[in-house]
C-alpha cells in the first residue's frame, strides 16, 4: 500500500481531539484556546458548519453521541458542555464537574456518556440527568483513552500509572486490573478479534495484548514502534492503525502480529489522536500543528473488500481458504515494504525505547507548546519511510 494523501481543516490554533459524527459527512475538533470546530467534509475539502468558544480552558476532548444528535466536549477548566449537532446551540454544561481537568470523553449511548479526568476518576452521565449516575476511582494517574465493551457492558480505561481497568457499568464496581508498570504509561486502548482481545498502546512504543477475562497481565506483547504508541482506533477485528510520537500512522494485523504499511506522517511532529470515519474511509489525526489532518483510506477499504471477496469466492470453489490466508494475500501486496520497514525499526527500537522511558510526559495538563515545524518536503519524507 503507497502513502495516503491528506487535506487539512484549517484551525486558529493546535487541536487536541477530534471525532467523527456517527453517519454524516461531519467531522468536530476541540482546539487548545477552548474553542470546537464543527466541520463538513467530502474527501478533497471541507466546509465550516460552525466554531464557538465553550471553554475558558483548552477543549481537551470532543465527541459525538452514538446517534449524533449532539457533540460532548470536555476541557482542562474541569467543566462539560453538550452542543446540539443541528443548532450548534449549547444544551446543557456541566460546571465543575470533575474535581480536575477532563482528559478524555466517550459516548455510551443515545444519551449517556463517560468522562476522564488528570487524577484517574471515571464518571458516568445521563444527560436526563444533573448529577453524573456512576463513578469507577481506580487510577492514580491522568485517563488516558477509554473504550466499551459492548456486549459485556463494561468500560475499558488506561491511565498514566501503567494499569487497565475494567469498569462494570451495570454494577457500578471495578471487574478487574491489570497488574501495575511504573515504568511504562498506557496510553491509547481499542478492543479487537471479536471482543476477544484488548490492546493498549505504551509510551515505550511497544503494543500490549490482554485476553478477555484475564485482564491481570498482557498475554502478548507487540514491539515495533521505535516510539510511544499515543494513539490507535480499531480499522475491523484483525487491523488497527497506530498514531506515535514519532510522526508516524502504521497500518498493524493483530494475530499474527505483523506491520503491514506505513499510512503517512507528519514530519516528525507527534500524532495524538486519531479518530476514524463511520463509513472507514476517513482518518483523523491531531498533532502539534494547527491544523487537523484527514487522510484517504479508500485505498485500504478497496484491499479489505478485494480480500474478502476472493476468500468467498474460494471458499464457494472448495478450495477450503481460511480467513488467515487471505489476510497473508492482502499482506503480500505490501510485503516488500513492511521488510524494509521492520529492518529499519528493529535496529531503532532499543534507543526508541530507552527514549520512551526518560520520566513520565506532562499529558493533558494543559501545558502544551506548538513546535516549530521542520522544513522539508513531503515526497522526500514519505520515499524515506517506504
Amino acid at each position: 500500500m503507497e502513502a495516503s494523501t491528506s487535506y487539512c481543516v484549517r484551525l486558529p490554533e493546535q487541536p487536541m481531539d477530534c471525532s467523527f459524527h456517527p453517519s454524516e459527512q461531519l467531522v468536530a475538533a476541540g482546539i487548545i484556546t477552548g474553542q470546537v470546530r464543527v466541520s463538513e467534509y467530502d474527501g478533497t475539502s471541507t466546509t465550516r458548519r460552525s466554531q464557538k468558544r465553550l471553554h475558558s480552558e483548552s477543549c481537551r476532548a470532543v465527541q459525538f453521541s452514538s446517534s449524533g444528535d449532539c457533540l460532548l466536549t470536555g476541557s482542562a477548566d474541569k467543566s462539560l458542555v453538550v452542543l446540539d449537532t443541528g443548532t450548534c446551540k449549547v444544551q446543557k454544561t456541566y460546571q465543575d464537574a470533575h474535581p480536575a481537568g477532563v482528559s478524555r470523553l466517550l459516548a455510551l449511548s443515545e444519551s449517556t456518556f463517560a468522562s476522564g479526568d488528570d487524577d484517574g476518576l471515571i464518571k458516568t452521565w445521563d444527560q436526563r440527568q444533573v448529577e453524573p449516575s456512576g463513578s469507577f476511582d481506580a487510577h492514580t494517574d491522568f485517563v488516558s483513552d477509554m473504550v466499551l465493551h459492548d456486549r459485556e457492558q463494561c468500560l475499558v480505561a488506561v491511565s498514566g500509572d501503567g494499569t487497565l481497568t475494567v469498569n462494570d457499568l451495570r454494577t457500578g464496581k471495578i471487574r478487574a486490573q491489570s497488574e501495575n508498570d511504573a515504568d511504562d504509561e498506557l496510553l491509547s486502548v481499542a478492543i479487537m478479534k471479536g471482543d476477544r482481545k484488548v490492546v493498549a498502546g505504551t509510551q515505550s512504543g511497544v503494543v500490549n495484548l490482554y485476553s478477555w477475562g484475564h485482564m491481570d497481565d498482557c498475554s502478548d506483547r507487540f514491539p515495533g514502534h521505535p516510539s510511544s504508541v499515543d494513539a490507535l482506533v480499531k480499522y475491523d477485528a484483525d487491523t488497527i492503525i497506530t498514531g506515535s510520537s514519532d510522526g508516524i500512522i502504521r497500518i498493524i494485523n493483530i494475530l499474527p502480529n505483523r506491520m503491514l504499511a506505513v499510512l503517512g506522517g507528519t514530519e516528525e511532529l507527534p500524532i495524538e489522536r486519531l479518530a476514524l470515519s463511520h463509513d472507514r474511509a476517513t482518518l483523523a489525526s491531531v498533532s502539534h500543528e494547527s491544523c487537523l489532518r484527514l487522510w484517504d483510506l479508500s485505498q485500504l477499504a478497496q484491499e479489505s473488500e478485494d480480500e474478502e471477496e476472493e476468500t468467498h469466492a474460494d471458499q464457494e470453489e472448495g478450495n477450503g481458504v481460511s480467513s488467515q490466508e487471505g489476510t497473508a494475500r492482502l499482506q503480500g501486496d505490501v510485503s516488500a515494504t513492511v521488510d524494509r520497514q521492520a529492518q529499519a525499526v528493529s535496529d531503532d527500537e532499543d534507543e526508541g525505547q530507552q527514549q520512551g522511558k526518560k520520566g513520565k510526559r506532562d499529558r493533558g495538563k494543559g501545558q502544551h507548546k506548538v513546535p516549530k515545524r521542520q522544513k522539508g518536503s513531503s515526497s522526500g519524507f514519505f520515499a524515506d519511510l517506504l
